[in-house]
């Protein structure tokens, strides 16, 4: 109760009020210095008139310094202007909206934001003020970029992988005198082309498949014969993306055709496969040597009923022979020896 002039007010619900909106202001005022974004408070066509602590911390520019234009500072200089013009349309557009990188005050890093301010209007519908935040988006942009990246390279292999499924069939239909023959083929090479694809979605980003993964994986595929494979050579050797398909389907044919007439389907037969590494190629850059040795194969005399053809003709000897060179420039051998295939390819392999 107040007294004044001899009259007395009941001033209890003034008092109370003024109480109820001070503590409004507090719980706003730690909700805003609170949230993990940088927030801030001002006026028509950007001009600031508050910075909250998380915006003082990050950019260390001090809160005054942030009133007016003064936040521009802060900003890559190549996103100022369009910041600035982003909110000259901001009134008519109804809010603000803008992506920008902002400094950050412990290392200089520029980051990217995105910042968003809503108008606060008063009864009459006239903009007072703006609040808006500031949020951290960088990597969220970069995962964004990555993705793009990825996806591009994705649909780049589909594209690749269905020209090779389309040539496998055509060259697999014209090699085979019936449906059963194709099927069986084809479906070989499907398979081999299945582990290639099941090396590269297992890579990392900025990875490569190496040399000895792919034949690995060939030998593996191959049905109690690998006992008597030897394979000799460094590990790691990477491999070109664009190398891996054609490769592990020259690899393949080799395999098959082993397995079929050669050392890894007669009793005697044995395998070696060897590779190194020639720093400088005939390029000058690194390159891969390949020797693929059979022995203790009885080769089929001409006009044999069964078997390979005894000059090693066919479809695998055509990919080695001219496909590899035309699309790998590989420098490749193919000659059928006293006891078996001796093939040797070479091409060029990223530099470690």
């Amino acid at each position: 109760m107040v007294r004044i002039g001899g009259v007395s007010q009941d001033v209890t619900a003034l008092k109370e009020a003024s109480e109820a909106l001070a503590a409004a202001e507090q719980r706003q005022r730690l909700l805003l210095e609170g949230i993990p974004q940088l927030v801030w408070r001002g006026t028509d066509g950007g001009h600031w008139s508050w910075a909250s602590p998380q915006w003082t911390a990050y950019t260390g520019q001090a809160e005054a310094e942030s009133h007016g234009f003064g936040w521009l500072a802060t900003l890559h200089p190549e996103d100022r202007e369009a910041a600035r013009i982003a909110w000259e349309q901001a009134t008519g557009a109804g809010g603000f909206r803008d992506e920008y990188r902002i400094r950050r005050a412990e290392n200089g890093e520029y980051r990217w934001f995105q910042t968003r301010a809503t108008p606060v209007r008063d009864a009459e519908g006239r903009i007072v003020e703006w609040l808006g935040t500031s949020t951290d988006i960088h990597d969220l942009r970069e995962l964004q970029d990555r993705q793009r990246v990825l996806v591009a390279e994705l649909q780049h292999r589909t594209r690749n992988l269905i020209a090779v499924i389309r040539s496998t069939a055509e060259r697999t239909l014209r090699a085979s005198t019936d449906l059963a023959e194709f099927r069986e083929a084809f479906g070989d090479r499907l398979a081999a082309l299945a582990r290639v694809q099941g090396l590269l979605s297992r890579l990392e980003a900025n990875d490569r498949v190496s040399f000895d993964e792919l034949i690995g994986a060939e030998m593996e595929a191959l049905d109690g014969a690998a006992p008597r494979v030897t394979l000799e050579g460094p590990a790691g050797v990477r491999l070109r993306s664009s190398t891996v398909q054609m490769l592990a389907m020259a690899l393949h044919e080799l395999a098959t055709n082993a397995l079929k007439y050669g050392a890894l389907g007669q009793p005697e037969g044995q395998l070696a496969v060897r590779w190194r590494v020639e720093a400088e190629g005939p390029d000058g850059q690194p390159w891969l040597h390949i020797d693929w040795q059979e022995r203790g194969v009885s080769v089929p005399r001409a006009g044999a009923p069964s078997g390979a053809p005894p000059d090693g003709g066919g479809e695998g000897r055509a990919l080695i022979e001219r496909a590899l060179p035309y699309q790998l420039s590989a420098r490749t051998t193919y000659v059928i020896g006293p006891e078996g295939v001796h093939c040797t390819i070479a091409l060029p392999v990223p530099a470690t």
